[in-house]
């Protein structure tokens, strides 16, 4: 019988043992009220706009402005052989001769006819646009003779040129601020030889 209640009191303390060993420091939560108001989070602020970028203002685009040269005025008077006529090729018996060389060819013969029947009230310009004035000379199988009028380079100039095998002429005259070209052929233009393109592009009037 003395053992029986030692072997139970034995248990009883090893069971007192167990619970002492047992976790004490977590206590269960504590149970709202039920008719305690529900806690809601708050929302979470949102993130402020970031602005898009602005794209940089960009410059208008420059306009281009173009300036004219002087206009040019194109004359075309068609020359009409008459019968017996000398023609223009009659002039190579003139090459390499100023037209101070005896005869003025500018003011005499065929070719005279021919510049005033063409540049009409503009001849007497012509004449003294070729006062300082070079030979007669070919130049890429033209005849050509041109200059300026004294001390009125780049102002006042004119060139002739002649085409020996269409029996035609063409002449550019610079006067008074303004470009006239002259023409009594049909067709393509006569071509300006090298040296009256380098005239007509150095002596431009001046501004």
């Amino acid at each position: 019988m003395s053992r029986i209640l030692m072997t139970a009191a034995a248990s009883a303390l090893a069971c007192a043992a167990l619970l002492a060993g047992c976790d004490q420091t977590k206590a269960p939560a504590a149970s709202a009220p039920l008719d305690a108001p529900v806690q809601v989070p708050a929302p979470a602020p949102e993130p402020a706009a970031v602005p898009a970028a602005t794209a940089p203002e960009q410059a208008p685009a420059a306009t281009a402005q173009v300036v004219p040269g002087p206009a040019v005025e194109q004359v075309r008077v068609l020359y009409v052989a008459k019968d017996g006529q000398e023609g223009l090729a009659s002039l190579k018996s003139m090459e390499g001769k100023y037209r101070w060389d005896g005869v003025d060819y500018l003011k005499t013969g065929v070719l005279a006819e021919r510049l005033k029947a063409l540049t009409g009230k503009y001849y007497e310009t012509v004449l003294k646009n070729l006062e300082t004035v070079g030979p007669l000379e070919t130049q890429e199988n033209m005849l050509t003779v041109f200059g300026n009028r004294q001390r009125m380079g780049g102002e006042e100039s004119a060139g002739v040129v002649i085409d020996p095998a269409r029996n035609g002429l063409r002449i550019w005259l610079l006067t008074e601020g303004k470009q006239i070209v002259f023409t009594d052929v049909d067709g393509a233009d006569i071509p300006w030889p090298q040296d009256m393109q380098t005239l007509i592009a150095n002596q431009q009037p001046a501004s």
